[in-house]
This record gives C-alpha cells, sequence and structure tokens, in this order.
C-alpha cells in the first residue's frame, strides 16, 4: 500500500484502476491481478473513520466468490455459521411468535454432510454460508492484495476526476488527490471500474443513473451490537417442528416485518450483532432522530428489545434514500460500475453484493478479452448489461408488494416470499457451476481446461436471475414482467381481503432442504380456522437426503455428491415454482370466489378481522435435533 508523497511520479500507467477499497473494490482488484493485469487501486481507506458497516450474510453468490478470489475460505471458517433464512409478520407488542406468519428456510443440513464431501473445498464454496463482519473480512482482503506485484494500492487519495477517452486508443485519465500530503497525480488506464459506493462518481458524470419516478423510496436506519451472546436468546426463539426437531430464529438471518418496515436480525462472530430497519419514507416511524426510529421499531418487538441494549452499540449508520439504479453496468468505451456505485434496492435478501460480485466476473471476462487484444464481444456485453438490470428490477419487484398492507395477510406473505424462493433455488445449477470453476482456475483463466472454458461460456449466458433454468429462454425483460405481474396479482388479491375484512387463517410454513416442499395442497381445507401449519412433515434425516433423491435424477446429476445437492436445490427450485403457480390459481380462484359471495350478500366478513385502508404499491448456536 502507498501513500502519496513528495517526489512520487505523478502519473501512473495499468490496465485497470478501481476506484474504491471496499469489499467489491477489493474482490475486482483480486480478481484482475490473478489474471494476471497490471491494477491500481486508489482510495482514501487511511483516513476513513473504520466502520462496522452492516455484517454480511454469505449468500447464493457471494460465498463462492469471497471464498475463492476473495481468498475469505479460512476466514469464514471463523464466522457465525448460517442456518438459513427466516421471515415473520406479527411479532408486535407480542413476547412469543406463535400467533405470528411465518415463512422460513432452515438450510444447516450441509453442515452436517461436510465431512463426506469428496471436495471440500468445493463443499464450502457452494454450500456453507456465514454471516461475517465486514471490517474483519476486508483487513484479509487488503492483506492478500498486497501479496500481488502487480498490484498497487494508492490508500490516501481522493479520485477528483475521470476523464473517460473517446478515442479508442487513448487511456482514460483518473485525477487524484493525496489527503495526507495534497499532492496531486494522475493514473492512465485502458479501463476505469467505479467501485466508490454511493458516490456514483461514473454513474452521475455518464449520465447512466435511472430515475425511480414511482414514489417508492425507503430509508434504511441500523447498528451493531457487541457482547451477544446466546443467552440472551432463550426459548420464545425456539421453532419446534412437528416431528420434534427444533431450532432457534435467531441463528437464521432473521426479518421482522410490519407495515411499511422491516427489521433484520443477524447473529455475527466475535459476539456481534447487526440490527437494522428499512421503512417507506411515505410511513416513517416515530422519532426525532434516526437512531430514535430505529429504537422505537426495535421496541415494538419485545424478544429483540430485551436483547439489545443502548450501551453495547458499536456504531449507528443511516441512509436515507436507500433505492437507485443504473441502466449500464459495463460500457463499450471501456469503463464499468460495480456494486452500489451502479444499483441498489434493499438490504433484504442481502442481495447487494451478491449481485455485485456477478457482475463483476461478466465485467471482468470483458476487460481481459479486451485487454488480451481479441476486442469485446457486443452480444455478451449487451446481455451483461440488460440481465443484470432486469435482475435488479427482480429484486425490487420482491420487495415492492410487501412494504404495503399486504404484508398483514399470511397467504401473501407465504406464497410471496415462495416465489422469491423459487427464482433463488432455480439459480443453485448456476452457483454450482460457478463454485466449480472458481474452485478449480482461482479465479485465473489461464488456468482453464478446456471443459473449463466451455464451462465459463455456458456462465456467461445463464448466471442471470433473470437467465436461468427454466425461463432462460425468454427475454430477460420478459421474465422481470411476469415475475413482477404475479407478485403484484397476490398483493392486489390480499389488499382486497383485508379491506373488505376477508380473513385468511395465520400460516406457518418452515422449508427445510431435506423437506423443501410446504404442503400447500391444504389451504382449500383451511376455512374457518385461525391458524394452519404448512411446513413439511416428512422430514429427511440428512445423511439420507441424497438417498432420496430419484433415481432417474441421480442419472442426471453430477458424481460428486456436493454437485448432486447443488443441483439437487436447483430442481427443487423449479418445483417450489411450479407449486406456488398452484397456489396462485387457488388465490385467485377463492378470491374471485369470496367477491361473488360478498356481492351476493351471501358472505358475512370474519368479526375478527378489522377491515384495513390500503394503499395502491408504489415493502454458533446449535439447538439439539
Amino acid at each position: 500500500m502507498e501513500q502519496a508523497t513528495q517526489g512520487q511520479a505523478q502519473v501512473v500507467d495499468a490496465d485497470v484502476a478501481i476506484m474504491g477499497a471496499g469489499i467489491v473494490g477489493l474482490f475486482n482488484a483480486l480478481q484482475y491481478a490473478k489474471r494476471g493485469f497490471r491494477v491500481l487501486l486508489l482510495d482514501n481507506a487511511r483516513g476513513q473513520k473504520r466502520s462496522f458497516k452492516v455484517g454480511e450474510s454469505f449468500l447464493i453468490f457471494t460465498n463462492p466468490f469471497l471464498r475463492t478470489v476473495g481468498g475469505l475460505d479460512a476466514f469464514a471458517g471463523e464466522c457465525f455459521p448460517k442456518h438459513g433464512v427466516w421471515f415473520t409478520y406479527g411479532l408486535e407488542h407480542s413476547e412469543r411468535f406463535e400467533a405470528t406468519s411465518e415463512w422460513g428456510v432452515h438450510a444447516d443440513p450441509p453442515h452436517y454432510l461436510y465431512e463426506q464431501a469428496q471436495d471440500k473445498r468445493y463443499f464450502r464454496a457452494s454450500l456453507m454460508d456465514v454471516q461475517i463482519v465486514r471490517p474483519e473480512a476486508e483487513d484479509v482482503m487488503r492483506e492478500s492484495l498486497a501479496s500481488f506485484p502487480n498490484v498497487r494500492f494508492l490508500d490516501t487519495v481522493k479520485v477528483r476526476d475521470v476523464v473517460i477517452q473517446e478515442e479508442e486508443g487513448r487511456p482514460h485519465e483518473l485525477r487524484w488527490e493525496c489527503q495526507a500530503t495534497r499532492e496531486q497525480g494522475t493514473v492512465r488506464a485502458r479501463w476505469v471500474l467505479d467501485c466508490s459506493g454511493r458516490n456514483r462518481l461514473l454513474a452521475r458524470k455518464q449520465k447512466h443513473a435511472v430515475e425511480l419516478k414511482d414514489g417508492f423510496q425507503t430509508t434504511a436506519v441500523w447498528g451493531q451490537f457487541e457482547g451477544i451472546t446466546d443467552d440472551l436468546f432463550g426459548e420464545p426463539w425456539v421453532h419446534t417442528y412437528a416431528d420434534g426437531d427444533q431450532t432457534s430464529r435467531d441463528l437464521h438471518t432473521l426479518h421482522l416485518w410490519g407495515e411499511g418496515y422491516w427489521i433484520w436480525v443477524i447473529r455475527l462472530s466475535k459476539q456481534r450483532i447487526s440490527v437494522g430497519a428499512t421503512f417507506d419514507q411515505r410511513k416513517p416511524p416515530p422519532g426525532a432522530t434516526p437512531e430514535a426510529q430505529l429504537w422505537e421499531l426495535i421496541g415494538r418487538h419485545p424478544p429483540l428489545r430485551k436483547a439489545l441494549a443502548q450501551e453495547r452499540m458499536l456504531e449507528f449508520r443511516m441512509y436515507r434514500d436507500v433505492q437507485y439504479m443504473t441502466d449500464t453496468f459495463v460500457s463499450a468505451k471501456r469503463y464499468g460500475m460495480m456494486g452500489d456505485a451502479a444499483s441498489i434496492v434493499d438490504a433484504y435478501y442481502s442481495q447487494g453484493i451478491s449481485l455485485a460480485l456477478v457482475s463483476s466476473w461478466h465485467v471482468a471476462n470483458l476487460v481481459e478479452q479486451d485487454l488480451r487484444g481479441g476486442g469485446m464481444d457486443p452480444e455478451y456485453l449487451e446481455r451483461v448489461n440488460r440481465a443484470t438490470r432486469q435482475d435488479w428490477h427482480i429484486m425490487r419487484n420482491m420487495i415492492r408488494e410487501k412494504y404495503t398492507p399486504a404484508i398483514a395477510d399470511s397467504r401473501f406473505f407465504v406464497l410471496s416470499h415462495m416465489l422469491d424462493l423459487s427464482i433463488f433455488w432455480s439459480a443453485g445449477a448456476s452457483r454450482s457451476r460457478i463454485s466449480r470453476w472458481l474452485v478449480e482456475t482461482g479465479g485465473d483463466t489461464r488456468r482453464e481446461t478446456p471443459e473449463l472454458r466451455e464451462l465459463r461460456e455456458y456462465l456467461s449466458r445463464h448466471m442471470f436471475y433473470s437467465q436461468t433454468k427454466p425461463w432462460h429462454w425468454l427475454s430477460p425483460e420478459r421474465v422481470r414482467e411476469l415475475q413482477g405481474r404475479l407478485q403484484a396479482g397476490i398483493g392486489e388479491r390480499a389488499r382486497w381481503r383485508l379491506e373488505h375484512g376477508i380473513r385468511v387463517p395465520t400460516l406457518k410454513a418452515i422449508v427445510r432442504l431435506a423437506a423443501p416442499v410446504p404442503q400447500l395442497w391444504k389451504l382449500p381445507f383451511l376455512r374457518g380456522q385461525e391458524r394452519a401449519d404448512l411446513s413439511a412433515e416428512d422430514f429427511i434425516h440428512p445423511e439420507k437426503f441424497l438417498e432420496r433423491v430419484p433415481a432417474w435424477l441421480r442419472r442426471w446429476l453430477p458424481e460428486s455428491s456436493s454437485e448432486r445437492l447443488s443441483r439437487a436445490i436447483a430442481v427443487r427450485g423449479q418445483t417450489l415454482l411450479v407449486l406456488f403457480l398452484l397456489g396462485y390459481a387457488y388465490d385467485w380462484a377463492d378470491t374471485e370466489v369470496q367477491k361473488l359471495l360478498l356481492q351476493l350478500g351471501l358472505l358475512e366478513p370474519d368479526s375478527r378481522a378489522e377491515p384495513q385502508e390500503t394503499e395502491a404499491p408504489s415493502p454458533v448456536r446449535k439447538v439439539a435435533s
């Protein structure tokens, strides 16, 4: 790492110049360094106050990229194991979870299968998700970066301007100023990548920022706390399945919903916890300050409030306007934007870094092709921009309806999350393939075999949520449109039921990898019931999970048990989508019948349900098994 000093050369040449040394910038510097290019990383890292940040979940694509290229495999082994994700509505002003709507994914079984894995590196990259503390993770990545002689890190500078050259042969110029010495200098690079976060220097300068005009904007407030031990989460947090197996909600990435807001609860290593909230700006919680708004929302949930103390807060942070987008992620003019420098819509599902690393990998393939003299594949470049843009819109579709009053309808709560999970699980095959490519190459294309080169070509077309199976034959725009319509449909019907006092039972549906299909077929038989559990009862012990995969499917799956498990998850995602569509059809038919009965005066609204005003949408402890 270098500090700009008197006498240092004021003009530096590089193949790739990267602005921003957060986790996304560090990842990009590492991946280009491993591919053999001259990298220059610029940021005022020394002059910044150390931040605890959110505390991230390794999820979907984050895990394989950061364990391999990011060099965090050993570090992840010391982190808090991620047992899955958990979503709850209705805990406000309640001491217990029994009467809440819940959707959960308990995904811990792969940890039990680890000893059986033939390739443990692949197993960790593909299946072993964890929850990390960000500052320490970035420290490890910076140490790794220092070992590459082809990388220079100016860690006390601020980029003042970027000049994008229109002429093909001329390098771009970044003009920087050292914040310690006030020296100035210039970097000349063929490629410029903006990973500098919410400053969005390139997006603004090149006019790629997209204005969101629908009135749906959110604010995020959060803090990280220390001294958080297991005894702070007691019996109320434990969930017991019908077969007697148990898990604790706090071991998962927990989401607590209220109308117009949600709270995240992420247990971390080093006895830390990240707790924050995101709320619709049209329905802000009371509070004279943003920190007071956070505590007001936490205070609505007694089990959570009891686990936290204000004196244990290490840091408070906020983003006033969370959501924004860009129309371009990589340009034929040889620049790109990744992470928060491009798009972000919500912390829900922890997809910010995941999508940032996916787009970074795709852009790296285009950059390498250009730097090695092959020019750029215009079809690939257009696909990256189109599919990535639609992936972000898919994420926004996932959260938009949930911020409306529809969240109070338990059937909507389950169906909406079920559709989301089908999309994530369907990406399991791409996750399996990119994990294999990363483990075998270490991120260096020069180590590719012909088979791995073919694998990279496949991923260049399909490693997008909008282009995975079984909908890869549709355009990214069409996939996003269909998914948005499905979410809007169940949201509209839920709001109609709430507005007219039509009550549905409070539902729980907890999915386990070995029992992944909720009992949605029970829906027509629940009328008049107060509560119902749709969780699958046929639990398969983790060691027996792969044995239950049908013989015809086992023949299709790879030889490696780890890869079979990953691909099986993808097939289960597509099965979940089919089941969702059946649930969607029932929801439509049932609601139409309810409307007809109400018009005929044959339906009496449930006296226990209060009609609600609605608005058009514009939100390492182990429990004994």
